[in-house]
């Protein structure tokens, strides 16, 4: 085959413009692809089951602001009842109450897993219950077969200082993590909603609805009460930055926001700002409460001290 010049120009023209689209073409190629959402919550269920594996006991001093507004119909005290589902006194015409507790706080990893908060008020309103002893700590550090019930018996008794009368059962401040667990996980359904940062990192919204039966929580009747809410969660490493839960039935609505805060002397993520709000639609009473998390601890006690799930009741 001969070449003329005018040949020769236009394969020369042909092999540059296929080097173009072949450099267009890498450049697309290589651009990263976004995780799917299955990989991030593998990644986030990988970081919930180490989170839970780095300590057995985390105690903080924790701050905590209530107030509770009531339209006429109860607030404090009281059983659950159609008449009353608030579960509080009846009392008539509205009105409003406040109180500030400070506690120590303790989250302490159960064997087999789980977690089990106790509170230990030691001052509300400014005015001292008890003495700066770790009572409650004391006892997981020295654990015999009464700590579980005399750590209980300690925090049903700092709970007569909450307002308002819905009983709190979801406000653990690491509760929502527990749920990304690959064990827990696939009784929920989990949808992306968006982006959002948290405390400067880049985060998924992942919403989340608990559809097994029976569900993970009850009404005070035994009636099944779904979980839904939303994980803030870094895609690049499946860090939990902030949770937000909901258990509602027509007599309660109960939700609780957590948000996390990297602790360097713990190498961890831990619970920087609890705000909560409990509702009772029918009777007007609505409860928000506004908890603080300093002077984190960690301790880990051995496994033959490991504290014991109590027996069901």
């Amino acid at each position: 085959m001969t070449y003329t010049k005018r040949t020769v120009a236009a394969r020369v023209a042909f092999v540059a413009l296929s080097g173009c689209l072949l450099g267009l073409g890498q450049t697309v190629n290589t651009q990263p692809q976004l995780p799917s959402l299955r990989d991030v919550l593998s990644l986030a269920g990988a970081y919930a089951d180490e989170y839970e594996n780095r300590f057995s006991i985390l105690v903080a001093e924790e701050h905590y602001e209530q107030v509770s507004s009531w339209g006429g119909a109860s607030t404090g005290g009281g059983s659950l009842s159609q008449s009353n589902p608030g579960g509080g006194a009846l009392q008539s015409g509205g009105g409003e109450r406040r109180r500030v507790m400070r506690s120590d706080y303790l989250l302490v990893r159960l064997e087999g897993g789980g977690w089990m908060p106790f509170r230990d008020v030691f001052e509300v309103d400014g005015q001292e219950v008890r003495g700066r002893a770790d009572r409650v700590l004391d006892l997981f550090l020295h654990p015999t077969a009464s700590s579980i019930d005399r750590a209980a018996r300690i925090m049903a008794d700092s709970t007569r200082y909450n307002l308002g009368g819905v009983q709190r059962t979801i406000n653990i401040p690491t509760l929502a993590v527990l749920l990304a667990q690959p064990d827990l996980a696939p009784r929920f359904s989990f949808e992306r909603e968006g982006e959002e940062p948290v405390a400067g990192r880049h985060a998924w919204l992942v919403s989340f609805r608990e559809v097994k039966r029976p569900t993970l929580t009850k009404t005070s009747r035994g009636r099944d009460l779904p979980l839904t809410g939303v994980l803030w969660i870094d895609p690049a490493h499946g860090t939990i930055l902030k949770t937000s839960i909901t258990a509602a039935d027509p007599a309660v609505r109960a939700s609780v926001t957590v948000t996390f805060r990297e602790e360097p002397e713990l190498d961890l993520w831990v619970p920087a700002l609890m705000e909560e709000r409990y509702s009772t639609p029918r009777a007007g009473d609505v409860t928000t409460c506004r908890a603080t998390y300093s002077h984190y601890r960690r301790f880990t006690v051995t496994t033959s001290e490991q504290v014991k799930k109590p027996p069901p009741s």
